[in-house]
């Protein structure tokens, strides 16, 4: 009856695809990027950067701050889940691991940028979204293949895809207005996050602050099975104390020209309850994570046809883990890791012509990381990125192209450093306008770029190897897009459709070197093929009233290719669903703005064999979301309440850590 299920939901998923973008409800008047905003009473119908999906000669996918409160998304995780071809691995709860992988090919080729700089990790090569406050996010961008946009850093573009993380920074410096926003969010499972933004402007400069607590106990039921007998259980040793501040700065030196700087830091205490085994669900496992980076930026004009954009930034992070066990001889394990970066960054942007921008950039980073465990040789790598960009638009045409120079020099202070690397990875895109006055475009791009292997896979005890070459993608994509032109019933109707596939050489993997030594070594070759599908529809249903339909549809085969003879030839490559997406109908109205929305996925595997007994089955999970905002003279303040998983499904992202059941939250904002 599952699949059964899970297959209907396929289908209606494709049928009724639909990706929400922008702020409330979007009615395109035009094709023009300034479209003007349209109003119904007491329903906003306002244009917005959809426009953007449509032409952008890369897959492009927006989700601002409007469209996280009209479709009832509740944290980052869901966010990225509203996403097509996007993957999550979650580890449930409030405080669990939350890594993103895009299109089949892993956390490791996703980066993450965080205000227009880059996030690192050296020692894993992940980047925890959960570290960043859903209340703090203005928008959040995905770019699967090149960025679209050619004037920015070099690391920006040395991924195969990018999330672009935009927070609420410091105001305009013209807005002298004291901003205050306020927000207490309460929820099941001992869960309490009180959150404070404030921000002003002072004529040339601006400040804003935003503080935010988050604790969660997180000891939510579960259904163990095994075999015919099922148990309730309770997830245990699983709560968390997390806190997070950001100062922001903003001056404004000329019309088109700027800085901004910002200040972060972040600290999570966290027991992990760790893998369910039968019966055995208690441990005593810590995690401390605390996490400070400074950066500053400038972008302006610096003559008529030049501009420049110059970034520094300093990063450390630590992460400190013990596990109190008796079979440890001090009766603990006690490691810790300290990373530390320093990068930056500059690029020249040159514009010859309104058709003809050409941009150069050129990145320098230093990182290096020092534990207390045994394979401490305190590695440490200088990468030097180059990037020559040139976009030119014509006729009814957008090309771009992309030249990028890698160098990695790899070094240790205590022992043998891995090998050094240098690359080109070219990059091409175009988008193109077929009829003149039809919104329907088509787009095609090539990118090739490399992962470098990471500290922990190049030195971690008894594990890594130094020898290792880096992961190498060949990125395809093929896509149309189409608006449909504006009636009164259905101010808009639009949807995107790109097939895509990825080859990647040198896979990273482990294998056995012995029967107690494992050893990582480049042995395969994943090909990966999909679709994804999205549709944007908003009707009007009488006056004041509105419906917004939203989704997304992933198509997903991932192949192990290495040899024939390998028993994963061909198979599914572990934690990939071959269907996967989401939907959510919104109704705005006069009384109380209601959101239903249901992600899913069907079955998944532990192991690239996809034996029957690794297999993770697939789930359907729905929601339902009401909000209403009650206008005051200079203020406002706003109510929402979330019921999550109301079917109390149970279900597992990742193989033995058990996803939270029927749950909810609610959320009181005050905003000035």
């Amino acid at each position: 009856m599952r699949k059964q299920l899970l297959s209907v939901f396929s289908i209606i998923s494709v049928i009724t695809s639909v990706d929400f973008t922008g702020a409330n409800l979007y009615c395109q008047a035009s094709e023009r990027s300034d479209t003007v905003p349209v109003f119904l009473p007491s329903v906003n119908v306002v244009s917005g950067e959809s426009l953007k999906t449509l032409t952008s000669s890369t897959p492009y996918q927006k989700i601002d701050a409007e469209r996280i409160k009209l479709t009832g998304i509740t944290d980052i995780s869901d966010a990225m889940n509203r996403l097509p071809g996007v993957n999550i691995r979650d580890y449930g709860g409030a405080g669990g691991l939350k890594t993103v992988s895009v299109r089949g090919l892993g956390a490791g080729h996703t980066a993450v940028v965080y205000d227009g700089v880059a996030l690192s990790d050296c020692q894993s090569g992940q980047i925890d979204l959960s570290r960043y406050s859903l209340d703090n996010v203005s928008a959040i961008s995905l770019y699967s293949g090149d960025n679209d946009d050619i004037f920015m850093p070099a690391k920006a573009a040395a991924s195969a895809s990018s999330i672009y993380i935009s927070s609420f920074t410091a105001p305009s410096p013209a807005d002298k207005s004291l901003h205050l926003n306020a927000r207490m969010r309460t929820g099941s499972f001992g869960f309490y996050n009180p959150f404070l933004r404030i921000s002003k402007g002072f004529g040339k400069y601006s400040f804003s602050f935003n503080t935010e607590f988050v604790h969660a106990d997180n000891d939510y039921t579960f259904k163990l099975r095994n075999g015919k007998y099922v148990t309730n259980e309770k997830r245990q040793n699983s709560n968390m104390n997390s806190w997070h501040g950001e100062l922001n700065y903003r001056l404004r030196l000329a019309p088109a020209s700027g800085l901004n700087a910002k200040l972060y830091y972040y600290d999570n205490s966290r027991r992990l309850p760790g893998p369910v085994v039968y019966y055995v669900t208690k441990t005593d496992e810590r995690m401390r994570d605390r996490n400070f980076f400074g950066q500053i930026q400038f972008k302006g004009k610096v003559a008529d046809k030049f501009s420049i954009l110059s970034t520094a930034k300093f990063n450390w992070a630590t992460s400190h883990y013990r596990d109190f066990d008796q079979r440890y001889a001090s009766g603990v394990l006690d490691n810790y890791y300290i990373q530390r970066e320093a990068y930056f960054t500059g690029a020249l942007l040159f514009t010859p012509t309104s058709n003809l921008s050409l941009d150069y950039s050129a990145d320098w980073a230093w990182n290096n990381l020092s534990s207390n465990t045994a394979d401490n040789i305190r590695p440490l790598r200088y990468t030097v990125l180059q990037s020559v960009a040139a976009k030119y638009v014509f006729w009814r045409a957008t090309a771009m192209g992309r030249l990028l120079y890698s160098l990695y020099f790899n070094d240790a202070k205590d022992g043998d450093a891995g090998k050094n690397q240098s690359r080109f990875s070219p990059m091409v895109s175009v988008s193109v306008k077929p009829f003149e006055g039809i919104g329907f475009y088509v787009r095609g791009g090539y990118k090739n770029i490399f992962r470098l292997p990471t500290f922990n896979e190049a030195y971690y005890d008894n594990y890594g190897s130094i020898n290792l070459d880096p992961e190498t993608t060949d990125q395809f994509n093929l896509g149309i897009t189409y608006q449909a032109p504006s009636v009164s019933w259905m101010p808009e109707l639009s949807i995107t459709c790109d097939g895509y596939l990825n080859h990647v050489k040198n896979k990273i993997v482990a294998v056995p070197y012995n029967l107690f030594l494992w050893r990582m070594t480049n042995l395969g070759k994943v090909r990966v093929y999909g679709v994804d599908l999205t549709l944007n529809s908003t009707f009007r249903l009488a006056r004041r009233h509105a419906l917004a339909l939203v989704g997304s549809y992933s198509f997903q085969r991932a192949e192990p290719r290495t040899s024939p003879e390998t028993s994963d030839w061909m198979k599914q490559v572990a934690y990939i669903p071959r269907n996967s997406g989401s939907f959510s109908l919104s109704w705005l109205n006069p009384w109380v703005d209601v959101a239903i929305h249901s992600t899913g996925m069907d079955d998944r595997y532990t192991t690239n064999n996809n034996l029957p007994e690794t297999r993770i089955p697939g789930f359907f999970e729905t929601g339902v979301s009401l909000s209403r905002k009650f206008m005051l003279k200079k203020s406002s303040i706003e109510v929402r309440g979330d019921l999550i998983n109301i079917f109390n499904t149970q279900y597992e992202i990742v193989a033995r850590y058990p996803m939270p059941g029927r749950s909810w939250k609610l959320a009181f904002e005050y905003n000035l």
